[in-house]
């Protein structure tokens, strides 16, 4: 079981990424004028992406994945060098504003550990996060650790850090077989322990999120919020998805909680068969390889 949930949440976050790709910008107005629900995969979009593509989100979460198997656990330079590395490609045509800017001070010589931009509380990590809580399900303290430091190599926020704990501990404690609303208080509890004031500011407070806006802790409310009452897989995606914005980045995001709770059975075969460039089987590999090596 914990297996399949490995595997389904690195797959469920690059079919949420797809899925979103083309409605990016978009409104949920605009969504629901053109598409009523948008429930399949399709072309198009501001980067016109062909069917079944992922974004930036599901590439640097692959990175994440593959210098974790690579190193055997976290190692901030080889993780740091696989995200400048990536940001030569073609897949980077969408790389975010302080993505691009830390990178930029990364290639210029400033250390990873300085490397990250403390002004902007953007979504950029939020998004890449999931494979750490595969790798530290079984050591809180370290998956706790882990995912600042990670998120700060880009993003130092402490918003933006907070959110990649908050999503990472739900996913761990899903995994672990923990229901849904017990992961969320457990990761809210834990959280509060760290900044008392983020918890009081976003969670269970008036704060609405907006979809255009890409901040983090609005991908955080906003995915979690379609994930929490979704009776499926496809009821999460399709939900975080039609609200437009940073439609894939909320997709990846509600798509990796969603594997990690309903399992791989639940993604639909007709989106999960049409991923690329990498191919669906490549998420599961690296799902498999993760399940491997967690450390214990």
């Amino acid at each position: 079981m914990m297996r399949d949930k490995f595997v389904a949440t690195l797959l469920g976050g690059a079919v949420g990424d797809a899925l979103g790709a083309p409605l990016e910008f978009m409104t949920a107005q605009e969504i629901a004028n053109q598409y009523g629900t948008a429930r399949e995969m399709m072309a198009g979009g501001a980067y016109d992406w062909r069917c079944g593509e992922c974004t930036d989100d599901t590439s640097l979460s692959r990175c994440v994945a593959e210098s974790l198997i690579e190193c055997k656990g976290y190692n901030p330079k080889d993780m740091a060098q696989r995200f400048l590395k990536w940001s030569k490609t073609e897949e980077a045509k969408d790389i975010g504003n302080t993505t691009k800017e830390a990178l930029a001070r990364l290639e210029s010589g400033v250390k990873f550990s300085a490397s990250g931009i403390l002004k902007n509380p953007t979504n950029g990590s939020v998004m890449r996060c999931a494979p750490l809580s595969l790798m530290y399900v079984h050591q809180e303290d370290a998956l706790i650790d882990v995912s600042m430091e990670v998120s700060a190599i880009t993003h130092a926020h402490p918003e933006a850090k907070l959110s990649c704990v908050f999503i990472n501990l739900m996913i761990a404690k899903m995994l672990l077989g923990f229901d849904r609303k017990a992961a969320y208080d457990y990761a809210a509890k834990k959280v509060r322990e760290i900044d008392r004031d983020f918890i009081k500011q976003y969670i269970g407070s008036s704060y609405k999120p907006e979809p255009s806006k890409g901040l983090a802790v609005n991908t955080l409310l906003l995915a979690t919020s379609s994930f929490m009452k979704a009776q499926s897989f496809e009821e999460t995606v399709t939900k975080a998805v039609n609200m437009g914005g940073d439609a894939d980045t909320t997709g990846a995001v509600a798509g990796a909680l969603a594997g990690a709770y309903f399992g791989s059975s639940g993604i639909p075969q007709r989106w999960s068969s049409v991923l690329n460039p990498k191919p669906a089987e490549h998420f599961m590999t690296l799902g498999e390889q993760l399940f491997k090596m967690k450390i214990s």
